[in-house]
């Protein structure tokens, strides 16, 4: 090993090249706003969102309809990616390919313990989004989705920190997109069929780093392998605790959450030897590759060419996954719904005295079916709305008993600056529809801003 100094070099460039998702074990939850986030250095957006049932159904349900492309068809910003197949010098794209669910399954548990709100939100009512220390947002723990430019979230940032449907389709596009990618080694024939097959990518989903070396310094080497998912999380590799949760589902309410699906590791005994695919100098060799000058030549788009591995013994094929069109109908129905964007609310009148600051309200209903997402934004920078984006509940989402359905927002003024007088905004509430499409609907707000009486010369005050 070339020594600490590398070792640190890579650590830390390794999260921002391969990380898109941050795994909440590894760092506790926090509320509201984090001072600052990787992905665009501001901080994390104030969005609210559903908690749904303890029993975790409907995250599965989405979570077999994302992992067979059937939750967003059709629609490029959240559908699939095509998933190729094949060893790295003949990767072709694979026909209707589909991710094993219980991969996604296993990463939401290990992620957040597969919640979409914040631990103190209960379950089945709405609140602020999960969000870690550094920003990675709801079940699946998405990170680069965001800029955090300080800025409202856009439309699509909205809708994966909002809705947990959004949020599994991004953290499935990041798993295939670190699947598809020359820059991670490929396991056996590249076989997405094949689950052991994802072990790579599952290393690249929680960050290219040498934290989740199987025999690297961060692991204990005395672990029991393999994991199961409702044991101790520390000393382990982050593949390690997404395969061992694969076959050693969670229990909820002593009811397992998925069957248990076997699954193969690599015989590190064999693999870690010198010059083994999984000895730590060939993983620093590869790092040495990337940051080499100039980065040409035929290691340039397969740095890590060389940690490629056979399939361990037993590890065999599976079914893809498969809907028929009228179960996946049916089942993205359950899911998504048909939000409708209703406004008790087209005008609202706040003021300014030099004592006294009145507020306004906005409500947003949702006169349809699922979950409406909404996205506030005003035209005038002294407009401030509490909840940038969040949701309505329609009337067949189940909520807790005395719970409201609709969503209220909260308008105040930012009036320091500006004179005394009348000023005119408008508030534009966005509903983002499953199906790609935008309703926007428009609240007039009037700013009365009162003088402070002031003594002017050539005017006794008396």
């Amino acid at each position: 090993m070339a020594g600490t100094r590398r070792a640190l070099l890579v650590f830390a460039l390794a999260g921002l090249l391969g990380s898109l998702a941050v795994a909440a074990l590894l760092s506790p939850e926090t509320h509201g706003q984090s001072p600052a986030c990787p992905f665009g250095g501001g901080p994390s957006f104030d969005i609210h969102t559903y908690e749904a049932a303890r029993d975790r159904q409907v995250y599965l349900l989405t979570q077999r309809l994302s992992a067979a492309d059937q939750l967003f068809p059709g629609l490029p910003t959240f559908a699939l990616p095509q998933i190729l197949t094949g060893q790295a010098d003949n990767r072709t794209p694979l026909q209707n390919g589909t991710i094993p669910a219980e991969i996604l399954h296993a990463i939401g548990w290990i992620e957040s313990n597969m919640i979409q709100a914040a631990r103190h939100v209960p379950f089945e009512s709405i609140g602020e989004a999960l969000i870690s220390p550094d920003c990675g947002y709801g079940i699946m723990q998405v990170t680069s989705y965001f800029n955090h430019d300080g800025g409202v979230p856009s439309r699509d940032e909205g809708l994966v920190g909002a809705h947990y449907a959004n949020n599994i389709a991004a953290g499935a596009q990041i798993l295939v997109e670190k699947w598809n990618s020359d820059f991670f080694p490929v396991v056996g024939q590249g076989n997405p069929n094949v689950i052991e097959s994802w072990y790579y990518a599952l290393w690249g989903y929680n960050g290219w780093s040498f934290r989740n070396h199987p025999v690297g310094a961060e692991v204990d080497p005395f672990r029991a392998l393999p994991f199961s998912c409702d044991g101790p999380r520390n000393g382990y590799a982050y593949q390690e605790l997404v395969l061992g949760c694969m076959q050693n589902p969670p229990g909820v309410d002593d009811l397992r959450l998925w069957n248990a699906r076997p699954v193969q590791l690599p015989n590190l005994a064999a693999l870690a030897v010198p010059g083994g695919p999984l000895d730590p100098d060939v993983y620093f060799a590869g790092w040495d590759t990337v940051f080499s000058a100039p980065f040409t030549g035929a290691d340039a788009s397969t740095p890590f060419r060389a940690m490629a591995m056979p399939l361990p013994p037993g590890a065999t094929p599976i079914p893809p996954n498969s809907m028929s069109v009228p179960s996946a109908a049916t089942a993205r129905e359950q899911v998504l719904g048909a939000p409708v964007l209703a406004l008790e609310t087209r005008e609202v009148r706040i003021s300014v005295t030099d004592d006294r600051i009145e507020l306004g309200a906005i409500t947003i209903s949702n006169s349809g079916q699922g979950l409406l997402v909404y996205r506030v934004v005003a035209d005038v920078p002294w407009i401030e709305i509490d909840i940038v984006v969040g949701v309505a509940a329609g009337a067949d989402v189940p909520l807790r008993d005395g719970l409201r359905r609709s969503a209220t927002i909260t308008v105040r003024p930012d009036a320091e600056g500006l004179v005394a007088g009348i000023y005119h905004g408008t508030i534009s509430i966005e509903a983002l529809l499953p199906d790609g499409g935008i309703r926007i609907e428009t609240v007039s707000v009037e700013l009365d801003k009162e003088g402070v009486p002031s003594y002017e010369a050539g005017t006794p005050i008396s």
